[in-house]
Formats: structure tokens, C-alpha cells, sequence
């Protein structure tokens, strides 16, 4: 067999592979930002992006850490509306052992964020391409007095 067929060959066998690499990026976007609630950063939470309104693209979701996240364009949303869902915990103060029969206290966490913000989401986002930041300033929800 001459060099020319076989680097022909070798050619014929790569080639195909060239657009591979980036073929789980096509058409998925990096998202990065901050989450703040009531003034203050989130330190210890996750965020997801979950299609909206039977957009049947790929739900998306990073750990939020010190007020930021960040999803790369691997893992990143497509092009599309999406519901963001926000669940962030802090120590409540109610100590239980950490395992049955065991002496020691372990801190039982609070999921603070209101269900506004995560089961019962009214949160929206689009995803167009056209920017990567997605920036969260959640507000603590108003009082409503209670009628006697």
C-alpha cells in the first residue's frame, strides 16, 4: 500500500470526527450571575432553569456560592423561556444528633427562600444568546394583614 492511500486512509477515518468536540455546546449557552435575597447575597443555594411554557429545551442548574453561579455552556441552557427555581438553606439554630443513638449535635438547615422563588415559581428568564448574565435580586414578599 503506497503513503498516499494509506494518509488517505487516515484521513478518510478522522476527519469525520473533527466536529465532535463541540457537538454537546451546539445551541447552549453559558449563564453566570448573582443571587441576592431581601439585600443580601445567597451564600449556600442552588438555581435551576426549567423550560417554561412547553418549551421542550434542556433544564439547567448550578450551585450558588458567596452570591454567585455559574452553568457552562456544556451544561447551559438552549434558546428559549425558562422558569428559575432558587432554594438556599442557612443553620436554624435546632440541633439533633447526627445519627440515631449518637451524642453528637448536628445543625438542622432551613430552606429560606420563599415558594415564590422555587416550587411556586413566578420567575422567568429568557435565554436568547444575546447575554450570559442572569442577575437575581429577590425581594422579601409584603405582609398582608389578616382580616378578624
Amino acid at each position: 500500500m503506497s503513503l498516499r492511500t494509506l494518509l488517505f486512509c487516515a484521513l478518510g477515518c478522522v476527519a469525520p470526527l473533527g466536529g465532535c468536540a463541540d457537538e454537546n455546546a451546539v445551541g447552549r449557552f453559558a449563564v453566570s450571575g448573582t443571587v441576592a435575597y431581601d439585600g443580601q447575597q445567597i451564600t449556600n443555594g442552588t438555581i435551576d432553569l426549567i423550560p417554561a411554557n412547553g418549551f421542550d429545551g434542556k433544564s439547567a442548574g448550578a450551585k450558588i456560592i458567596d452570591g454567585r453561579y455559574e452553568i457552562p455552556q456544556l451544561e447551559g441552557p438552549e434558546q428559549g423561556p425558562y422558569l428559575v427555581m432558587i432554594v438556599a438553606n442557612r443553620p436554624s439554630g435546632k440541633r439533633v444528633p447526627a445519627d440515631e443513638g449518637s451524642s453528637e449535635l448536628v445543625d438542622v438547615p432551613e430552606q429560606y427562600i420563599p415558594s415564590i422563588y422555587n416550587d411556586r415559581t413566578t420567575l422567568k428568564a429568557e435565554i436568547s444568546g444575546d447575554r450570559d448574565d442572569l442577575n437575581f435580586d429577590l425581594e422579601k414578599p409584603k405582609q398582608t394583614r389578616r382580616r378578624r
